[in-house]
């Protein structure tokens, strides 16, 4: 549950950037990101996933982006029709774009996904031959995304590495001949807190490069409208997961409570009187890295907007931000009223 709550935030970044400034600059945003997540990630993951490195560089990376994109929650399908060329497919739903929020996003912001990072992995494998070939993309009428790591006989020039060659037929996947995690190194409850830290990283990632793109004023306002517009679009069933049925300004804090518990934060509720509560949650988002304290406050957002959901009698406001011991926390307060609000 967790995981869908930080990858709705995600997509309303994403689609906030799309709808406000077009679709160059949500493909330059995705780019960037990914781009420095193959950096710092790719080879460390290549280890925390045993991943042999002196298979095929094909297979390798091929490898890579099965387990760690399954870890995600994203469904994929591996087939080793050689040594040489791997493919990887990307099956429904969008993961970055769920529901029908897909149907507004271009080709061209799909194809920066592979442009980001895919081309990249065999130089950091230091087998400058390694390319990746893009062959379906789902806004093109395609049911998946695809392609394949291809090892060729000659050093790739940097504008080889990825290509674009539709394949209207592609090899069977068989499960039985995809690569798996070790069990024991990947029990269930590490494999829970990687698909909750996966999507949290993504947010993150997110807000930081949206400050990077449009500075912290004009990226703290974008962030904060996308959480907005993300409460509005799934609070209600957030608080119906989580059954809490009631409008009080007790009713949200159980809600919060219960959300900081799944994330694995701390949440700290001091009922100041009848209906009045006053709030100390210290965060995981950032914990141990620099922070925009405007970006991340802008994401109160969505409590405000949940409140007003919740009731026209309920109250929050954001007291104070900051940061003790690397942690980010946020004092805010909730409490009934007798008149509406709104």
């Amino acid at each position: 549950m967790i995981a869908d709550f930080w990858v709705s935030l995600w997509s309303s970044i994403q689609l906030s950037i799309l709808r406000d400034k077009g679709a160059e600059d949500l493909i330059r945003f995705k780019t960037l990101i990914l781009r420095t997540h193959q950096r710092t990630h790719f080879l460390d993951g290549l280890d925390k996933l045993h991943i042999d490195r002196s298979l095929p560089p094909a297979v390798v990376a091929a490898q890579y982006h099965y387990l760690s994109n399954k870890i995600g929650g994203l469904n994929l399908q591996y087939i080793e029709e050689s040594p040489k060329k791997v493919w990887i497919r990307y099956l429904p739903p969008v993961w970055s774009f769920p529901d029908l929020s897909l149907v507004a996003v271009p080709s061209s912001v799909q194809r920066a996904v592979f442009t980001g990072w895919h081309p990249f992995n065999g130089v950091s494998l230091g087998a400058p031959q390694l390319g990746f070939v893009v062959t379906k993309v789902v806004q093109e009428g395609e049911p998946y995304d695809e392609g394949y790591f291809f090892e060729y006989d000659h050093v790739l020039e940097p504008d080889e590495r990825i290509q674009y060659l539709p394949s209207p037929v592609s090899p069977d996947f068989d499960p039985g001949s995809a690569p798996e995690l070790d069990p024991v190194e990947w029990p269930a409850e590490r494999l829970i807190k990687a698909k909750r830290n996966f999507a949290r990283g993504y947010v993150e990632d997110g807000i930081r490069t949206a400050v990077q793109m449009y500075g912290e004023h004009a990226g703290s306002a974008l962030i904060a409208h996308a959480a907005r517009l993300c409460a509005l679009v799934r609070f209600e069933k957030l608080r119906a997961d989580l059954g809490v049925h009631g409008n009080t300004a007790r009713d949200l804090v159980d809600i919060f409570s219960a959300i900081s518990q799944l994330a694995g934060e701390s949440l700290e509720a001091l009922e100041l009187g009848p209906g009045q509560f006053s709030v100390t949650r210290r965060n995981r988002l950032f914990m141990g890295q620099p922070v925009h304290l405007g970006a991340f406050s802008a994401l109160f957002q969505y409590v405000v907007m949940a409140a007003r959901m919740l009731s026209a009698r309920v109250r929050v406001d954001l007291v104070s931000v900051g940061i003790e011991d690397g942690v980010v926390v946020e004092n805010w307060t909730a409490r009934d009223t007798c008149e509406r609000l709104y």
